[in-house]
């Protein structure tokens, strides 16, 4: 029910953001966000349960990595990054930089939650 209620949340968000009703909450655009945030948690749990605890390094490393899989493919952007980046820093990969800001968001809105490490 979390992930549906966020893939709601999300589709919502993007109504405000401009995008017109009827391609906001197309079937597709409605999975994929029910389907990443479905994955998301689910990468999580076996975390928590070898540790016996939750993490802030949990929600990282699972942001993270379905950060950069999905910039790989080419399913997401990266936010707060241009695309012109990439043009004068060759030397870093989307994927890597994917990670490290999905990963980074993350691990703030966690912080706030009151994760500890």
């Amino acid at each position: 029910m979390p992930s549906f209620t966020a893939g709601v949340l999300f589709c919502g968000i993007d109504m405000v953001q401009g995008v017109p009703a009827a391609q906001a909450f197309r079937p597709t655009s409605f999975a994929l966000y029910v389907g990443g945030f479905y994955v998301y948690n689910a990468m999580q749990c076996p975390m928590e349960a070898i540790h016996g605890r939750q993490s802030l390094l949990h929600n990282i490393l699972s942001a993270g990595t379905l950060g950069a899989v999905a910039v790989h493919r080419g399913v997401f952007g990266i936010p707060f990054v241009s695309p012109y980046f990439f043009y004068q820093n060759p030397q870093y990969p989307p994927a890597a930089v994917a990670f490290a800001v999905y990963g980074g968001i993350a691990g703030l809105l966690s912080g706030i939650q009151g994760k500890p490490w």
